[in-house]
């Protein structure tokens, strides 16, 4: 895996996967942001990687755009097989996350570097088929577009993790607990949240916990204030991933009210945890959320988040039972095991089809 470098650059073998960070004239370690992956990060990784050039392989796989247009280089260098992954896209949303002539430009640079990318690709992977499916109507070849959703680890994320593991937090023990961890973007909807709780804390005692980082959080911490709700709501900031666990063990409700998403990770890592979930019926998210496994709002409809909160919160047995089904579905279809088999599968279908070719 070549990455880029977030301080000096170096080698690791992390769970048996050899991963290269790269650099050159520390521009990765420039552009490095914790939280989001920033347009200049995309546009100059390709510079690294041509500055850092890897051996031969059979297969080149890049995420996103630049990565897939270095990958797609990288692969007709060597007669390898190209790979593109789009991880989901604010297309739909854009004009409600910047100016309008911000938002028209990446709309226009989606619309033509998705399709172009998929017929330059042997095949391009979609986390979320929302886009999938935009992606062949503006064009892109059928036949070259997969989707394969997100996983989590059920070796890690399991419904056995006690509460009582959790680092000391300053949160009620004896209040139910609705939980999110989001980057705290405009897109990820947390200020709809926010104002959906002044509706749940006047009907039932509750707390919300937010995980996250992000651009937004002083003013989401500024909108609990204006709302009287921020002794109801705990700012965690940035936790781990790998210690997220014991939080989500924590939790009641979870909940993901995004205004866009592919197919959310912590969505479905609280399910491997049996929690009920609320999420929002935006991008791949249904795609994922059946309705015995969790409840669909519709976005920024803050009523309608508050009333499934509070439905919730009085019907145990209803959040058990959803719980218990999102972990049978998480199970079946969306564990790492299940996710790296389709790519497994997917590879050897590209590897097949080429030596044919030959």
């Amino acid at each position: 895996m070549l990455t880029g470098a977030k301080d000096t650059p170096k080698e690791e073998i992390i769970d048996g996967v050899r991963i290269i960070s790269i650099d050159f004239c520390r521009i990765m370690e420039h552009t490095w942001n914790p939280s989001s992956l920033t347009l200049k990060r995309q546009i100059l990784f390709p510079v690294a990687v041509l500055f850092n050039l890897p051996g031969t392989f059979d297969i080149y796989h890049g995420h996103i755009y630049s990565s897939g247009l270095i990958a797609n280089y990288l692969a007709r260098r060597s007669g390898g097989v190209a790979v593109n992954t789009i991880h989901g896209s604010y297309y739909p949303i854009w004009d409600r996350l910047t100016n309008p002539i911000a938002s028209q430009c990446y709309r226009t640079a989606e619309h033509i570097l998705a399709p172009a990318l998929a017929r330059l690709s042997d095949v391009q992977l979609h986390t979320g088929d929302y886009f999938a499916q935009q992606v062949i109507i503006w064009g892109a070849p059928a036949y070259k577009i997969r989707t394969i959703h997100n996983g989590a680890d059920l070796t890690r994320f399991d419904p056995l993790i006690p509460r009582a593991m959790v680092p000391h937090i300053s949160i009620d023990p004896a209040l139910p607990v609705i939980l999110t961890a989001r980057r705290l973007v405009r897109k990820n909807g947390i200020h709809h949240l926010i104002r959906a709780m002044r509706i749940v804390c006047n009907e039932e005692k509750c707390q919300l916990v937010i995980i996250g980082e992000g651009e937004e959080r002083a003013s989401l911490e500024r909108l609990t204030r204006e709302l009287h709700v921020q002794d109801h709501v705990h700012f965690l900031g940035m936790i781990p991933h790998e210690q997220l666990p014991p939080y989500l063990a924590l939790a009641d409700i979870a909940v993901v009210p995004s205004l866009v998403e592919a197919s959310s990770i912590f969505m479905l890592e609280a399910m491997a945890m049996a929690k009920p979930v609320i999420a929002t019926n935006a991008g791949g998210l249904p795609e994922i959320l059946s309705p015995s496994a969790g409840i669909l709002v519709e976005p920024m409809d803050e009523v309608g988040l508050a009333d499934a909160i509070l439905e919730l919160l009085r019907n145990k047995e209803k959040r058990l039972q959803l719980g218990e089904q999102a972990y049978a579905h998480v199970k079946k279809n969306y564990s790492w095991k299940a996710i790296a088999q389709q790519m497994e599968s997917e590879y050897m279908r590209l590897l097949a089809e080429k030596k044919r070719r030959k």
